[in-house]
């Protein structure tokens, strides 16, 4: 079987959405959030939604819309059902929704309340990502050999996986952004 050209293989299209619930609304917008949820659900290309819900004390939810490719997530994103759900959910929030489409890795290397205007270069992510991959699995098989000897052997991979995506996600990519943030978003100089 013949691989295809990069343009022509299926690119699945995401949105990030961020909202943050109006203090004593939180039960209103989670009904709001469930039944827009439906409604996207039938939408064309429609693959997930994922939900972050805030911690407790906290307001801010993160909405993740998973579509089968960037036409019809842009399409349901513009459909005139979307803004009337968004309507009514603007009542039960404190500020209009921030909204970020990603299509990779880049919300690895964006820092919270710190809305980015361009999405950075894939070879600048790719080389921070190595970056802050090789150390860590060297670390992670020389400083869990003594455990992972001892499991099966299918399930050290796993365990080393584990270990790796949480560090990478909660520890290293956000420390990695903020050290080469400069690098990663350079200052544009404005056309004259």
């Amino acid at each position: 079987m013949e691989a295809k050209p990069e343009s022509e293989r299926p690119h699945t299209a995401k949105s990030i959405i961020t909202q943050v619930a109006r203090p004593g609304c939180e039960q209103a917008f989670e009904g709001w959030l469930h039944e827009i949820a439906q409604v996207t659900a039938k939408a064309p290309g429609h693959q997930s939604v994922t939900i972050f819900r805030p911690s407790p004390g906290g307001r801010e939810y993160t909405i993740v819309l998973h579509f089968d490719r960037q036409e019809n997530l842009d399409r349901w994103l513009g459909t005139d059902t979307r803004r009337e759900w968004v309507a009514r959910g603007a009542l039960l929030t404190e500020v209009p929704e921030r909204r970020a489409e990603v299509s990779g890795i880049e919300h690895w290397f964006t820092l919270p309340g710190r809305p980015e205007p361009l999405r950075p270069h894939r070879l600048k992510m790719a080389l921070l990502t190595i970056l802050a991959v090789y150390p860590t699995i060297v670390c992670l098989t020389h400083g869990l050999s003594p455990v992972l000897r001892r499991v099966p052997p299918l399930l050290a991979p796993l365990l080393v996986t584990v270990c790796l995506t949480l560090l990478l996600t909660y520890v290293l990519l956000p420390t990695v952004t903020r050290v080469f943030h400069r690098w990663l978003y350079p200052i544009r100089e404005p056309n004259p």
